[in-house]
């Protein structure tokens, strides 16, 4: 969870694409495949459904924190983001806890969701009191479903490409429809992601998956050259081009 967590400080901190791209590229470098399939989901648009209400989590900070409301409500107005506030007013703890990002989900974060509200407030406690700030801060953005740092789509894309040597548009055709698994995404997901292309060109990833969309581009070759560049017209399928 903290290396994941430093990962958010470094995206978050840097208004420079290289910078955060190359921030990706360390992480998924050296991350353990269940936590990399994680940071996947997560950096590439997936989010969980809120596991606990902000109402909940709100209040368990001021009881904590023991602020009354319109002190919080001051702090919240000058930090503008919630998990931030939250984090912030959260006891300092020295806590780092070593598990990985998939053992935080899978076994802390998830759980939560079948906890009663009366048991979520010392769940709570007990799991952001084995964290430092930074993580702390990362764990109750994914809890509330607000997840978000400054990276696209197409970042996490290049840097699993750079990262597994294979083509980017590959990459993207790979991670159609990964932020919507409806069960929990796995080691063997992320793996599949960055899985070589054979010599013969196969593509070892599961059969079936669906190209990404993509725009439009004229071909500039010579029409002479159509048929030894692309091959005979028998085997291609045209469609109209309606959007102009």
């Amino acid at each position: 969870m903290k290396t994941f967590a430093e990962l958010y400080a470094q995206l978050d901190a840097s208004t420079s694409s290289n910078a955060k791209l190359l921030a990706l590229q360390n992480y998924f470098q050296s991350a353990d495949p269940a936590d990399a399939a994680w940071a996947v989901f997560f950096l590439a648009g997936g989010k969980p459904k809120q596991i606990v209400p902000t109402k909940v989590l709100r209040q368990l900070i001021l009881d904590t924190a023991a602020l009354p409301e319109w002190l919080f409500e001051e702090c919240y107005e000058a930090v503008g983001d919630l998990a931030e506030t939250l984090s912030l007013l959260l006891p300092p703890s020295a806590h780092q806890a070593s598990e990985g990002l998939a053992n935080w989900v899978e076994s802390k974060l998830l759980p939560l969701r079948s906890a009663g509200v009366e048991q979520l407030a010392p769940q709570l406690l007990a799991l952001l009191a084995l964290l430092d700030q930074q993580s702390q801060l990362v764990f109750i953005k994914l809890i509330t479903g607000s997840f978000r740092v400054g990276v696209s789509k197409l970042s996490v894309t290049r840097a699993l490409a750079a990262v597994s040597g294979c083509d980017a548009k590959r990459i993207a055709q790979r991670l159609v429809g990964y932020t919507e698994h409806l069960s929990r995404v796995t080691a063997d997901h992320y793996l599949r992601l960055i899985a070589p292309v054979s010599e013969d060109g196969i593509d070892q990833r599961d059969p079936g998956q669906p190209y990404p969309f993509f725009l439009a581009h004229p071909i500039t070759l010579a029409f002479a050259s159509f048929e030894s560049q692309l091959g005979s017209a028998a085997n291609w399928q045209i469609e109209w081009k309606w959007d102009g």
